[in-house]
């Protein structure tokens, strides 16, 4: 007799322990399908009470889970989405470089992209502007949140460029967070304008600024 030919052992959970898993198994789901559904319901004008209480009574388990997720980028509404510009210069006569991730041409496979797509998305979720906001100067504790806020993103950027100077062995690395804005239906079916077209590209601004159109840190 071959292992081939053993049948599997006949494993059976008491009645009670089958309850409990099933249980377990309803409460993972809804916490994975909370946070998004919140996200939704925030984005069209209000939230759920029904929800409200749900996302509120399992807020540990969702936090320790790591399942606190929006999946914004991946609604049916996406927003922009964000790259990294990098230009390392030298002291030794050599040429600058430039290189711009996310860049499915250098990263793959898929998989080496989408990091490099959430570090760079990470990045400006992270930002705080260097200056604290005259409307939140009088509130110590959203002072004092805004400041550690600042000091992770500080911690991301300097990062970085640490890695940029490592890997090129380049004493002078300048860093731009670039967004890049989604084209509308106008743009698609009168226009015929590409999704990589050259204006859909903006640099975004350390000091904050933000332009009539409403996009943080947008060109000038």
């Amino acid at each position: 007799m071959t292992d081939r030919d053993a049948s599997p052992p006949d494993i059976k959970l008491p009645s009670k322990w089958r309850i409990v898993v099933s249980l377990l198994l309803i409460v993972h789901i809804v916490a994975l399908f909370v946070p998004p559904f919140m996200l939704q319901a925030s984005g069209s004008g209000g939230t759920s009470p029904v929800g409200e209480f749900v996302m509120n009574t399992l807020q540990p388990y969702i936090d320790i889970a790591y399942l606190n997720h929006g999946y914004a980028f991946f609604a049916p509404n996406p927003g922009p989405s964000h790259l990294v510009r990098a230009r390392m210069e030298f002291d030794d006569g050599r040429e600058p470089v430039e290189e711009t991730f996310p860049n499915l041409d250098d990263e793959w496979p898929r998989l080496l992209y989408h990091r490099h797509f959430m570090l760079s998305e990470q990045l400006t979720a992270q930002y705080q502007p260097p200056q604290l906001p005259r409307e939140i100067s009088e509130e110590p504790e959203l002072a004092e949140r805004w400041q550690i806020a600042r000091r992770m993103y500080e911690l991301k950027w300097r990062s970085f460029k640490e890695h940029l100077e490592s890997k090129y062995n380049a004493p002078h690395v300048t860093l731009t967070r670039v967004q890049h804005r989604m084209i509308d239906v106008f743009e698609v079916g009168e226009q015929h304008k590409r999704l990589d077209a050259p204006d859909t590209f903006f640099d975004l601004r350390e000091d904050g600024f933000v332009p009539r159109d409403g996009i943080l840190g947008g060109a000038p």
